[in-house]
């Protein structure tokens, strides 16, 4: 008799890539200078109000990320010129059957450009592994507002989750010196509610402002952070500024979020953050 053959079923994993760069022309403005896009990942630039700075919004068609997933974006501002990249919704980080959901993103700012990383929060399944880095070199004058943020499960649908794991990893460099590093993971269930940590909270978020005047910028996000719906603090831990949020709710943390960035920047967020 023939032995038995043992089949292994081959997971389908999902892919994505791509790299935008934007230069300022002659009369001041901000231009499309290069734009690539492979795989899953997305990028479309968004008609905006006169005088405003571009968007430009990532889309994921797979509708959502696993394990084994991997997405790569390279963004890069040339000297004088301004983009704000957003995300079309809060990305779903389904439950992992092994490895993690990875995404890296590296961003490149160039004299006295501005960048502004402004993704919806990640939705955070039960049993998702989710790892995310972001890489920032910037050139002299340049300014930079960057956020990452994420949500345990939709409170709306019921769903509660019990334990997940994000790995983040940042790292802002000037002329390639380290101006801040952070290395932040939540694996571990009993962190959910302890006092030290989450302390119950089940939406939090990062935010890192740097090459704006310190005080000024540090007495205006204070002031911004008074009477959340949640917990927040901000400190200047050197050359740049750190904020931390944690919220009740995503809700909560999108009320909050909004109300940072609109009240820093004054201009509304992104269209897509209220569709």
């Amino acid at each position: 008799m023939n032995a038995p053959t043992t089949v292994t079923a081959t997971l389908q994993r999902t892919f994505g890539s791509g790299r935008i760069a934007v230069r300022r022309d002659g009369t001041g403005r901000t231009r499309l200078a290069d734009l690539r896009q492979e795989g899953a990942l997305r990028l479309r630039l968004p008609r905006v109000a006169q005088h405003a700075a571009p968007e430009a919004v990532l889309i994921n068609t797979a509708g959502g990320v696993t394990g084994g997933d991997r997405f790569d974006l390279e963004v890069q501002l040339g000297p004088g010129s301004e983009l704000w990249v957003t995300s079309q919704a809060c990305e779903k980080v389904y439950r992992s059957v092994g490895g993690d959901a990875v995404q890296t993103v590296g961003l490149e700012v160039g004299t006295d450009a501005c960048m502004v990383w402004l993704p919806q929060p990640a939705i955070l399944f039960d049993g998702s592994s989710y790892r995310r880095e972001l890489n920032v070199e910037i050139e002299p004058g340049a300014r930079l507002f960057a956020l990452e943020a994420s949500v345990l499960g939709r409170a709306a649908m019921g769903e509660r989750v019990t334990h997940c794991r994000l790995a983040e990893r940042w790292r802002i460099r000037r002329q390639n010196r380290l101006l801040w590093a952070s290395e932040f993971a939540l694996d571990d269930s009993r962190a959910l509610n302890a006092p030290a940590a989450m302390d119950g909270a089940r939406a939090f978020a990062t935010f890192v402002v740097a090459g704006y005047d310190p005080e000024l910028a540090l007495a205006q996000l204070r002031r911004l952070v008074d009477g959340w719906h949640g917990r927040a603090g901000v400190s200047a831990p050197g050359e740049v500024l750190v904020g931390m949020l944690l919220a009740p709710d995503a809700d909560g943390l999108m009320n909050d979020l909004r109300r940072l960035v609109e009240g820093f920047f004054a201009r509304p967020m992104p269209r897509v953050w209220t569709c």
